[in-house]
């Protein structure tokens, strides 16, 4: 009996569709339906074919040994194909059955999966080298970015930086500070401030050792004390929305609206 029409009976015997055979063996639907047919001259190199053929019988329920035997004696012996190949040979190949052919080893089973397997482990693996190269560029951009320097760090303020006011013109006998000392801090915020950046230009804040206090997302009523020494520089971005006292004196606002950057010293 032929190699297709054994492999096609043992399939209807299970009673199981060439798809489910596919999806079973992760061989490819038409390369089962050539073997049925008894066609093996399809492209492949010779190692895949007799690794699916071998793949296929087993999933069958058929001898593994006795079909590759039978498949050797359709194709030919590998060293007659070779000669043929490399002298241009015509003559055919001895098909007997006393020949060694029916003994040549068969391939490993996982040569023969993993080619079927190739097209499942691209995908997953042009997906991740996509997204890391989408983050890598969001991260560049994020960190290079011209116009939002004022988002990431406090800047010295330029000429047209907003003021500083006392909403009490008559300063209380705190107010007068010295330069060497250290500050009370006392921030209030009368209305939500998304970003509020705070830099001790004397040292770090006692509170966290660090020079730099950062404040996102802020709503209104909130409050906080730091202590500072010399002085401070400030970015915010909201800055009609922050009030901040010094030593316990006077409330001061900034004048101006939306982010930027300011700096408080001791007169």
């Amino acid at each position: 009996m032929a190699i297709g029409q054994k492999l096609e009976e043992a399939r209807n015997r299970k009673g199981i569709s060439l798809r489910e055979a596919s999806e079973s063996t992760k061989i490819r639907g038409d390369y089962l339906s050539a073997f049925e047919a008894g066609q093996f001259d399809i492209d492949l190199p010779e190692v895949y074919l007799r690794g699916f053929v071998r793949l296929y019988s087993r999933f069958l329920g058929l001898d593994q040994d006795a079909v590759l035997s039978d498949l050797n004696l359709e194709m030919g012996n590998t060293s007659s194909r070779s000669a043929k190949k490399s002298l241009g040979s015509l003559t055919p190949p001895d098909s007997t059955e006393g020949s060694d052919y029916s003994h040549a080893p068969a391939p490993p089973v996982k040569s023969s999966v993993e080619p079927a397997n190739l097209p499942n482990l691209v995908k997953p693996l042009l997906i991740v080298v996509v997204g890391i190269v989408l983050l890598t560029i969001v991260i560049l951009i994020a960190f290079s970015g011209g116009d939002d320097t004022n988002q990431g760090e406090i800047q010295d303020p330029p000429s047209g930086t907003p003021s500083i006011t006392e909403t009490n013109s008559s300063p209380s006998p705190s107010d007068t500070l010295t330069i060497a000392g250290e500050h009370s801090l006392r921030i209030a915020v009368i209305a939500p401030i998304q970003h509020l950046i705070l830099r001790n230009e004397g040292g770090p804040f006692p509170e966290t050792n660090q020079r730099t206090r950062e404040f996102k997302n802020l709503p209104a009523g909130w409050e906080g004390t730091l202590t500072f020494k010399d002085s401070f520089k400030c970015y915010c971005s909201s800055l009609e929305n922050l009030r901040f006292f010094v030593d316990d004196g006077s409330e001061k606002k900034i004048e101006g609206e939306g982010s930027g950057n300011f700096t408080w010293q001791p007169e």
